[in-house]
């Protein structure tokens, strides 16, 4: 079984990278406090994560940001009554292709979407995830630093996969604070 998961992965990547590189978009560095609509992509296959995540949401919120957020639950489908705001949704192998594509109406309307920021919080090399990055319209995207994967983002963070997610929230949180800043901003 192992075996043709690995072969599944290998056309996942292929057609990942395929697809990348067809979908363009108008990039744009912007930082958090420029940004208006921000939406969040992660794995919700862990409680402690879930919970890390809804807290990270409601502080965007706290500071007047609309936030959507997508998270995949590496289960054959999502329990009843998680997907009960469409502004914070989940998504499971139900929703994906043969070769790990997702392709519901909701996961499409969610790329679709032209947000100033997209955070990628998913595990590094989860295919569900990488697809909806890479052909997200979001106008900056925000990702863990992979090296076969640098022109899906941009801006890339520097967090291998050993980190925890409060790791990674928090380092991403403080560095697109301080990214794109005007000059005397920084001075003072």
């Amino acid at each position: 079984m192992a075996y043709f998961q690995n072969i599944r992965d290998k056309i996942g990547e292929y057609f990942l990278q395929k697809e990348s590189k067809s979908y363009t978009r108008t990039r744009t560095i912007l930082n958090i406090d420029s940004a208006n609509s921000i939406g969040i992509l992660y794995c919700g296959d862990n409680a402690a994560d879930v919970e890390r995540m809804k807290k990270y949401i409601h502080t965007l919120r706290d500071m007047g940001k609309q936030v959507k957020s997508l998270g995949f639950m590496n289960v054959k489908e999502v329990p009843p009554g998680l997907n009960g705001s469409p502004m914070h949704q989940y998504f499971s192998l139900k929703e994906l292709n043969w070769y790990g594509r997702p392709s519901s109406q909701f996961i499409h309307n969610f790329v679709k979407e032209e947000f100033d920021i997209l955070f990628d919080f998913g595990q590094p090399l989860l295919l569900p995830i990488m697809f909806l990055t890479s052909t997200s319209k979001a106008k900056c995207k925000v990702g863990r630093y992979l090296e076969k994967y640098v022109d899906l983002y941009d801006v890339m963070i520097e967090a291998d996969e050993t980190k925890k997610l409060d790791y990674v929230i928090e380092t991403t949180h403080n560095y697109m604070m301080l990214i794109n800043k005007k000059k005397q901003e920084i001075k003072n």
